[in-house]
């Protein structure tokens, strides 16, 4: 079996072994969805009854999980317990927001971070690379809870400037070039908030890689061509930290969807982490076991993609060396 293989079929196992867990404790939870608050208790028991008959809450737990993962292989993820109807509908209302959520967090990392690291790498131990490193590390430390509720005090209730929640631009705002600038609008603090915390981490890690790629062999000959620092670290130093590079975008697309959860429920944000909250809250397990095979998935697709690109850029990491 070649590592490629071997990469695939471990993370087909760790997603099995993830939503099993998940659906274990989701099953060891007191209580369930057809009589967990107190609407549900006031239903009568004959349609209690019925709605676990439907949906099987009295099978075992093997029983259970197997049937569920027999209709994910058929491509039926199933119902939801609380909306009855289909998950698939659900994530296709939700995704959306949340995609436009990460993409635009995504974006603005990559654009921020790889230039404060470039320019710590250029002259390290200078006052730039402290200054950088004191900025990013201070932003690093703040709470997201704190930093949403203080955006949304000061440019949200304070100024007016900015939309205190929501993605969706105004349907009155005119033609589409204005709703394009409303909901750019309503992104601006959740992307914030769900961005500033990974700049630390993704410019000291950029900084790291370039630096010891100009003190490794590679550094030299493009040194003694009479290449510069800054064309060093901007031009060779990429090419030469690749590997690091791309492993560090295998693990920051994960974080930012976990951290989504969080962010989508400050700003009211329409997407999948609120989605996740309230169905965990609703003990709504077909649409819980839903996201956590979607965020699994994405997850490790990402750190295995990163493995595979980084044993191709690099034959010593193909050849286990």
């Amino acid at each position: 079996m070649t590592a490629a293989a071997r990469r695939l079929v471990t993370a087909a196992v760790t997603l099995v072994l993830v939503t099993l867990i998940v659906f274990a404790l989701l099953v060891a939870l007191p209580g369930d969805a057809s009589g967990d608050d107190e609407t549900a208790r006031r239903l009568p028991d004959e349609y209690r009854a019925a709605l676990r008959a439907q949906y099987h809450l009295d099978d075992p737990l093997a029983i259970r999980y197997a049937r569920w993962i027999g209709d994910v292989a058929r491509g039926d993820i199933g119902a939801s317990l609380r909306e009855h109807r289909p998950v698939a509908a659900i994530l296709r209302e939700r995704l959306p927001a949340s995609l436009a959520l990460n993409g635009a967090a995504l974006a603005v990392v990559i654009m921020i971070a790889t230039p404060l690291g470039i320019g710590a790498a250029w002259k390290p131990g200078s006052s730039l690379d402290r200054a950088g490193l004191a900025a990013t590390t201070a932003l690093y430390a703040v709470p997201v809870f704190w930093m949403a509720l203080l955006l949304q005090w000061l440019f949200a209730v304070r100024l007016g400037w900015l939309p205190l929640f929501g993605i969706e631009g105004d349907e009155r705002a005119g033609g589409s070039l204005a709703r394009t600038a409303d909901i750019f609008r309503h992104l601006v603090l959740p992307v914030t908030c769900l961005s500033y915390g990974s700049l630390a981490y993704v410019s000291r890690f950029v900084r790291t890689a370039l630096v010891d790629a100009a003190a490794g062999d590679g550094g030299r000959p493009a040194r003694a061509r009479g290449a510069t620092a800054l064309r060093y670290v901007t031009v060779h130093g990429t090419r030469q930290a690749a590997v690091p590079l791309l492993t560090l975008a295998g693990f920051l697309i994960p974080r930012l969807v976990g951290g989504s959860l969080l962010v989508e429920e400050i700003f009211n944000v329409p997407g999948l982490g609120s989605l996740l909250f309230d169905s965990v809250l609703g003990r709504d397990v077909p649409v819980v076991l839903a996201l956590t095979l979607l965020s699994g998935t994405v997850t490790l697709a990402a750190i295995t993609g990163a493995d595979l690109l980084a044993a191709w850029a690099d034959p010593r990491v193909r050849h286990g060396r």
